[in-house]
């Protein structure tokens, strides 16, 4: 008899919660989930403040130098991965000025941000070929971190000297500068 009851009350009980209806205290809310997904995109980058300059002589005479021209580069990069002292800027000619030599003199670079810098390879001018030549190097990252963050200007002043006595014209050739993260 008792479970007679039993399934009476359970009866009574399904009708009055069909009749009436239960609340579930899940229906206040629901949760969806999103992957999220952070990227950072690779910066490298060298911009000068200058494109095409000219390099004059007073003189046409062998041992005769051109002015100087100093073109300021912006330089950033945030996976700067070569050791301190390794070639960070390379520079070359497309091709070789007859008779001149082309010089290139790096100067002090100005840090903007980042947690490491550049410093001149060589000290004075150096002759520029077509061969790539490591003019800037990496420098001075901040202990305690990894030196991969640039970011600042860099000058270098280029000026011509003539190897032998000039013929009247102008030569064009094109010079380039490359920022190297390896």
């Amino acid at each position: 008899m008792n479970t007679v009851k039993q399934l009476f009350k359970g009866m009574v009980l399904a009708a009055v919660i069909g009749f009436f209806g239960v609340s579930n205290a899940q229906a206040d809310f629901e949760t969806l989930g999103h992957q999220v997904t952070v990227a950072v995109p690779e910066v490298l980058s060298i911009t000068a403040d200058t494109d095409a300059f000219t390099l004059t002589f007073a003189s046409p005479d062998s041992g005769a130098e051109t002015n100087s021209k100093t073109v300021v580069y912006s330089v950033s990069a945030n996976d700067m991965g070569q050791a301190d002292g390794d070639t960070a800027i390379n520079a070359n000619l497309d091709a070789l000025y007859d008779g001149v030599d082309f010089k290139a003199q790096v100067g002090s670079y100005n840090k903007i941000a980042g947690n490491t810098e550049l410093a001149a390879a060589n000290a004075g001018f150096v002759t520029m070929g077509t061969s790539n030549l490591g003019i800037a190097k990496k420098a001075n990252s901040e202990a305690g971190t990894d030196g991969k963050l640039l970011e600042g200007t860099l000058p270098i002043t280029y000026k011509a000297v003539a190897t032998e006595d000039l013929p009247f014209g102008a030569q064009a050739h094109y010079l380039f500068i490359t920022l190297t993260t390896r």
